[in-house]
């Protein structure tokens, strides 16, 4: 048995580094690229619906919102930025990290994101606002990804420094 390709997404100009559908509604997929942009496509047809343009440096991590109505983008320009599927505008750029951001999660309502990075810290961003809610501080090396547990109580971090570290959110 051999695969069918369904649709080619082609549109950027560099290497298409990340990617993700929006489950669970699988009708729009985003993709980021080296070429420091990001694109909102539908599923069905490969129509491409929004270019997603702001950041400086390449594109490396991205994530929908449960909700499908947020896309957020990492990049090695030291920022994360949120965009609206809807409109492709962005919402708010997360400035606080000082090195590349390698990975982002969504909660599981959708509220915070966190960001990790390079930088040996994780960021927990309030996405109706746009603040850093609290940095997390403790890994001896650059972190490599990050993630929150269903609830939300709960998030983890990974590093170069050979560990993993739980975080209680409410505390920090």
């Amino acid at each position: 048995m051999t695969g069918e390709e369904l649709l080619s997404l082609d549109d950027h100009s560099n290497v298409v580094y990340t990617m993700a559908f929006n489950n669970p509604f699988g009708d729009k997929i985003v993709t980021g690229s080296f070429d420091k942009k990001a694109k909102i496509w539908d599923t069905n047809t490969g129509q491409l619906y929004h270019t997603l343009k702001g950041h400086t440096m390449e594109i490396v991590c991205l994530s929908f919102d449960p909700h499908g109505m947020l896309v957020a983008t990492g990049s090695m320009d030291n920022t994360a930025k949120l965009w609206d599927v809807e409109t492709g505008e962005e919402i708010f750029s997360l400035v606080g990290h000082t090195a590349e951001i390698v990975s982002l999660h969504f909660n599981t309502d959708g509220d915070k994101l966190m960001t990790s990075s390079f930088d040996s810290t994780a960021k927990i961003w309030d996405v109706c606002t746009g603040e850093c809610i609290m940095t997390l501080q403790g890994h001896q090396g650059e972190l490599s990804c990050g993630s929150f547990d269903f609830t939300g109580d709960y998030c983890l971090t990974g590093s170069i420094d050979r560990t993993a570290m739980i975080w209680d959110v409410g505390s920090g």
